[in-house]
């Protein structure tokens, strides 16, 4: 008896173990909901436009709380952009970063110090066609029979409208607002849950 009770004690000890290792939290899921999305939905075609000098942003909220570690950007040329993170609300200037985006077309993301996100508040990302001092080509993502495709979900993450502002400087895009036919630039960001 004492030798089976001593062979099972382990055995009861090692499950145990085991089963504290699979209720550790493993980390949340990143989210990259702009680009996850524009290259899921098969009804859409991307082309590029310009160059022009213009910020570019799209309106968005998280459905829960959660934070932005990382900006970037997927433009058609090479280039420095100026990626910003924005209140909707109050306009104010929450992050920005400088991407260094070295291939054409091709989505290069960047840390930044986290920026707390609160669930359902408005936020707007924005990236500026010009890079050092040159304007730029810039996606334009629309339907492929036309229409509008936004506001869209992907993840935690409702994305509202389009929205942009012809200039060179990193200003709040609001001179055109309400777009939800067409995606430009394009800006991304990473989201994690809390």
């Amino acid at each position: 008896m004492r030798s089976s009770l001593l062979f099972v004690a382990p055995f009861f000890a090692l499950l145990l173990g085991l089963g504290a290792c699979g209720s550790k939290d493993s980390p949340p899921p990143v989210e990259n909901p702009i680009t996850q999305y524009l290259d899921a939905d098969t009804t859409l075609k991307r082309a590029a436009y310009g160059p022009n000098a213009i910020e570019f942003g799209l309106v968005f909220s998280a459905t829960v709380d959660g934070k932005l570690t990382e900006v970037g950007c997927e433009m058609p040329d090479p280039g420095s952009y100026r990626v910003s993170v924005w209140d909707n609300q109050t306009k104010a200037l929450l992050r920005q970063k400088t991407i260094e985006q070295s291939s054409p077309g091709k989505l290069t993301m960047s840390s930044i110090d986290a920026l707390a996100l609160t669930a359902n508040k408005k936020y707007i990302i924005s990236i500026n066609s010009q890079s050092g001092g040159v304007n730029r080509k810039y996606h334009s993502v629309i339907k492929k029979a036309g229409g509008e495709f936004i506001p869209f979900t992907k993840g935690s993450i409702l994305v509202y409208n389009t929205s942009y502002r012809t200039t060179a400087m990193a200003v709040f895009p609001d001179e055109i607002n309400n777009l939800k036919q067409v995606v430009y630039g394009y800006p991304e960001f990473t989201f994690v849950k809390d």
